[in-house]
Formats: C-alpha cells, sequence, structure tokens
C-alpha cells in the first residue's frame, strides 16, 4: 500500500532510499527536518497523526539497560574475541506489551567478521549492499534483548493505529498513506539519531563501530552510526544543536570574513643590506645570536649529511611495514 503513494515527487521506494542515503551520509538532522516539513500538515487533531507526533525530539528519546550493556561486551570480551561493533534493530511491527516500547534486538559483532576497529566511516558503508550488511549473520550467540528505548511508546502507537485504520480501508486516503511513510521513516531517522547521541555520550565501554536500522516493511532504515577510527562527534556539548541542524548540508555563497593582518614593518633591501658597512660588532660572529646555539664549524653536519643519515634502505622498509594496509587487505586477512 505503501508504494502506491507519491510524495515530494518520489514514490514510496524513492523516497525512502533518499533518506536513508542521508542518513548515511551523516546528514541525518537534514533529513529529519525536511521529513518535519512534509510531515507538519499531515500532524492535528482532525489529521491521520497526532500533533505531538511531529514535534517529538531526539532528546527525548532515551535507553535503558546500558548499565547491563557494557556488562555484556564485557563478558563476551573474556571469551576471547573482542566485541568490536554494535547493531540496533528497531522492529515498529513489536511492541513491548508492558511499557507499548517497540523492541530493540542487540547484536554484537568481531573483526572476524569485518575490521571494524580498523574501519573508517566511509569504509564501513563498504560493508552495506542490498540485502542488508556483509556480517549480518556473523553475530555472537548472546542475549539480543538487553538495551531497550524509553519515549518511542506514543509515536509507535499512533503509527499501530494508522496502519490498522489503513488496513481496514479498501481505498484509504493519499493523506492517510503519505502519514503512515512519513511517519514511519521520521521515527526511524529521530531512533538513529538518539542512539548516536547516545554513544556519543560515553555509554559504551570503550570507541566501536555503531549500526542502527528501523524495520517496518518497505520503510526500513538501515546505516552506520559511529565508525572507530574517525567519530564524528566526541562531545556531547558538540553535538549538532538545532539552530545549526537547519543549515547542515547546505552551501553558503558568503565569503569567509578575512582575518585582519597588521602592517609588515618596512625591511631593508638586500643591496642594501651587502652594500652596508659592517661594525665591529657585527665582524665578531659571537655577537650574531643566530650562531649562539650552531655547533663549532669542524662538526656542522649538512642537509645532505643529515639525509643520507636517517633515510636507509632499514627506514623505508620500516615505513612500508608500518603504513596501513587497505579494506581488502584487512578483509583477506581475517580469512
Amino acid at each position: 500500500m505503501l508504494a502506491e503513494v507519491t510524495v515530494d515527487g518520489m514514490d514510496s521506494a524513492e523516497l525512502r532510499r533518499s533518506v536513508e542515503d542521508m542518513v548515511r551520509n551523516r546528514q541525518a538532522e537534514a533529513a529529519l527536518q525536511h521529513l518535519q516539513e512534509l510531515l507538519a500538515p499531515l500532524c492535528s487533531d482532525q489529521g491521520p497523526l497526532p500533533a505531538e507526533f511531529v514535534r517529538t525530539e531526539a532528546a527525548a528519546i532515551d535507553f535503558a539497560g546500558t548499565a547491563l550493556l557494557r556488562e555484556t561486551i564485557q563478558t563476551l570480551d573474556e571469551c576471547g574475541e573482542p566485541v568490536s561493533a554494535l547493531a540496533f534493530e528497531l522492529d515498529t511491527n513489536a511492541i513491548d506489551p508492558e511499557d507499548g516500547e517497540p523492541l530493540l534486538a542487540t547484536r554484537f559483532f568481531f573483526d572476524t567478521a569485518w575490521p571494524f576497529s580498523e574501519c573508517t566511516f566511509a569504509e564501513l558503508l563498504e560493508g552495506f549492499n542490498e540485502l542488508g550488511t556483509a556480517w549480518h549473520n556473523d553475530h555472537a550467540d548472546a542475549d539480543e534483548r538487553i538495551l531497550r528505548t524509553d519515549g518511542l511508546a506514543p509515536m509507535v502507537d499512533a503509527l499501530v493505529r494508522l496502519r490498522k485504520t489503513n488496513a481496514a480501508q479498501d481505498e484509504p486516503g493519499q493523506d492517510c498513506i503519505r502519514a503512515e511513510l512519513l511517519g514511519t521513516l521520521y521515527l526511524a531517522v529521530l531512533f538513529h539519531i538518539a542512539l548516536r547521541d547516545m554513544a556519543l555520550r560515553g555509554s559504551l565501554p570503550r570507541p566501536l563501530a555503531v549500526f542502527c536500522a528501523t524495520h517496518n516493511g518497505p520503510a526500513i532504515v538501515s546505516a552506520p552510526a559511529i565508525a572507530v577510527l574517525d567519530e564524528p562527534v566526541a562531545n556531547e556539548e558538540l553535538l549538532l544543536s538545532p539552530a545549526s541542524a537547519q543549515d547542515f548540508g547546505k552551501e553558503t555563497d558568503e565569503e569567509p570574513e578575512a582575518e585582519l593582518e597588521s602592517e609588515p614593518e618596512p625591511r631593508e633591501s638586500l643591496a642594501e643590506l651587502f652594500s652596508a658597512p659592517a661594525t665591529e660588532t657585527a665582524l665578531d660572529p659571537s655577537n650574531d645570536p643566530d650562531t649562539w646555539h650552531l655547533p663549532p664549524p669542524d662538526i656542522h653536519t649538512t642537509g645532505s649529511q643529515l639525509r643520507r643519515k636517517f633515510v636507509t634502505e632499514e627506514s623505508i622498509d620500516e615505513l612500508t611495514l608500518a603504513s596501513r594496509p587497505g579494506l581488502l587487505a584487512r578483509l583477506l586477512r581475517r580469512r
């Protein structure tokens, strides 16, 4: 049913890919703002979704079970191979009957599945494909119900009610179908941002690769949130504020203000320097400040001598061995 609707000139599949591409390119805030603009006319007391739905912010979503998460990582570390990546998969179709929150699966991965501990964000993206990820089935056999969401229940309840209403009608209205699609994507991006921020606040015992996925039929959104080698933000205070999120990913025509440079002091020309008469003080090398720390003439080392001394075949071999191998070499090394 979602495939039959057109939003912003795109069908549901194109819109989903567009949103997912933005999240994968670290433009989650921009994607969220765009979805807010599309969803706002559909959220009201008389609309398909309540007005509070589109007003929900990532800061209102919390996670319970972070202490148990750290304990589980430590336990798995002690079994041999250390945990190097976490995947959190949210299922908006599966609801916890106790608190109404969607069920969240936590999966643990090791470098034997992919060189997570040596990957940049771009290299993590190489493991994603149309069917999911290259490491999807290589997770540890551990309890998956560890981390729980807190704050998504009202949004999920509104989506479930709208989904049931649309499914009960032979021809539901286009606004209702659009609201279901946009609302599901909005919740997925919101969850991604909240999970990323939670990890960046120091809830993990050490730098780990973090992945986030939301499953709901054709509206799935799957993307990496953090890479080990190049975390986008290392401090909670540096996270994008609502004001900066509005301009995230936008180009600007404004030129940066040039720094004021002080007027350079006039210098004598080379001809004047060479033609100037030498004074008795200048003739004495011991009075020249530039020569106070120079070695005696007999033990002076030239630049050529230094290069021959430090750049040797052994040093070149050591530098080659120390260079970081490519992703393909690291993958083959683990097979």
